[in-house]
């Protein structure tokens, strides 16, 4: 009889939850994809370059999939409805990952959590991933940051990502270009940064 309760009980909270959420009146949410950026290969050449791989983190609050808004103040909140199909720092890493494997320097690009043994690692933190408002009607400004670095034999390299740009209207449509924008923008430089060879400095 006990058990009997104890089911019944479950099962009407099961229902009266269920319930919630499918009489819920807030809308669908929006999954937005960003492209990787488009790298321009390295001409040809016979010797086989190095095999790298990646870490991506997030500072705190970034560890999420919400497309995200700072401000205005100290404030961090997220776009209703509107996600990204993953949190930040695997979009990220997965972007970053592409971007090295499409600029035709490495031999070999993996996920750090791979454990596959490689030649140089990077490893990068996100700083920023968000729509920056001043609290009026204007578009936002929209930030991608990150710092970390390159760990290759007899050498530890700084990099950085600093890209920023308006939208060109308040709208997801206008403000997910923005963010690819930006993308693009971040990681040209990053791969840019990163130097052809890397001599161990102690030799």
């Amino acid at each position: 009889m006990r058990r009997s309760v104890e089911f019944a009980v479950i099962a009407a909270l099961m229902v009266s939850g269920c319930s919630s959420i499918l009489t819920s009146n807030a809308p669908p949410d929006t999954t937005y994809w960003l492209k990787p950026a488009s790298i321009s290969p390295v001409p040809d050449s016979d010797a086989a370059g190095p095999s790298i791989q990646v870490a991506v983190s997030a500072a705190p609050g970034l560890d999420v999939d919400r497309v995200l808004v700072r401000g205005p103040g100290a404030t961090l909140n997220s776009y209703t409805a509107a996600r990204w199909p993953d949190s930040i720092p695997d979009v990220v890493e997965t972007l970053v990952r592409t971007a090295l494997e499409d600029s035709g320097r490495f031999d070999r690009v993996t996920a750090a959590r791979a454990g596959i043994r490689s030649d140089w690692n990077l490893d990068l933190e996100v700083r920023a991933f968000y729509a920056l408002v001043s609290g009026t009607s204007a578009p936002p400004d929209i930030e991608f940051a990150g710092r970390g670095y390159l760990k290759c034999p007899g050498r530890v390299l700084p990099v950085r990502i600093l890209a920023r740009q308006g939208a060109r209207a308040n709208t997801m449509t206008e403000i997910t270009a923005a963010f690819q924008s930006v993308v693009d923008e971040g990681l040209d430089d990053l791969i840019k940064q990163l130097p052809p060879t890397c001599v161990d400095a102690t030799q």
